[in-house]
């Protein structure tokens, strides 16, 4: 059997039509803590931030109609009681507007552009005519409507422990491969094989979108699911090639569901790397790994952002 050859099975799912974007106006001084609450627990269209005179941003949450007056609500909730903390919750502006799914897309298109990943890696829109140098390796992604662009700390961290971890024709696990930016990169840092998952349709679709605009079809894959609920053929072949490298670029409870999962994926000296967690999240998942039978190998911060890595002990 070709272990290069994997059947993907279709996907038709349609993005919503509309967004709802809220905008909250608050003191720089909160931008982290706020950023930090909307990126681990709230799914989003994309993040975009303003710099307001006097000291002040605008960040701009998109939000698909889908449950969106629910997660809005719990939103500024958690906002006022996190930032009052630190003070300054009673500054905090909140408001609330529809975005056209086209108007959507081109405010999204103004807010970004190229991002350096690590030493060598570089994500850029395929907009953009950008002209990468000898020693940079591109990645041109289309984000669509699905969450990521490669701007986020936690992004930035996993290819940085990515370029220190991958090996020459290494096989790969991208757990929650959103736009497939770590999936690409993987590929371009040498794996040979790598399979990409996530529990959103949208997701998967914008992600295989990518992998085809950046000419990787053969070696990087996308599936919509996850590791706890595949069953069947793509169970059974992802069991029978195992894995070298596993990345988690996922929140801290769904991170602390795998553990045990993650074990039969792993070849003997495969490496997990994790991140999108806290630091002060990151004592709950050493612990828990420790203690189901992983080291810790490496831990990398961008400030209150965390990425580490693990080995079987």
């Amino acid at each position: 059997m070709d272990e290069r050859k994997i059947t993907l099975p279709e996907l038709k799912p349609q993005p919503p039509k509309k967004w709802t974007a809220v905008t909250i106006d608050c003191d720089v001084i909160q931008n982290e803590q706020i950023l930090a609450i909307l990126y681990t627990f709230y799914s989003s269209g994309g993040v975009e931030i303003k710099e307001l005179a006097g000291g002040r941003n605008l960040i701009i949450a998109y939000f698909s109609e889908s449950g969106a007056s629910k997660n809005i609500e719990s939103l500024k909730k958690r906002i006022k009681s996190d930032t009052a903390i630190i003070g300054g919750a009673g500054n905090i502006g909140f408001s609330e507007f529809t975005v056209d799914e086209e108007d959507w897309a081109n405010s999204w298109k103004k807010f970004f552009s190229p991002k350096k990943l690590g030493k060598k890696i570089i994500v850029t829109p395929n907009w953009e005519n950008y002209k990468p140098s000898r020693s940079q390796l591109p990645i041109f992604i289309e984000p669509g409507m699905a969450f990521g662009t490669g701007h986020h700390e936690t992004t930035e961290l996993c290819v940085k422990l990515l370029e220190e971890t991958i090996k020459k024709d290494d096989i790969v696990f991208d757990v929650g491969t959103g736009t497939a930016i770590l999936a690409i990169a993987a590929k371009l840092l040498g794996a040979s094989l790598i399979v990409g998952t996530d529990n959103d349709k949208y997701a998967v679709r914008i992600a295989r979108e990518n992998i085809k605009l950046n000419k990787c079809e053969d070696t990087v894959k996308a599936f919509y699911g996850n590791l706890l609920s595949f069953r069947g053929k793509i169970r059974d072949e992802l069991l029978l090639r195992k894995c070298d490298v596993i990345i988690c670029n996922i929140l801290k409870d769904a991170v602390l569901k795998l553990p045990e999962k993650l074990k039969e994926f792993m070849r003997p000296k495969a490496v997990v790397i994790i991140s999108g967690i806290l630091e002060s999240q990151y004592e709950e998942v050493r612990r828990e790994f420790e203690k189901r039978g992983f080291k810790s190998r490496r831990v990398a911060q961008k400030s209150e952002w965390i990425a580490c890595s693990f080995t079987l002990k």
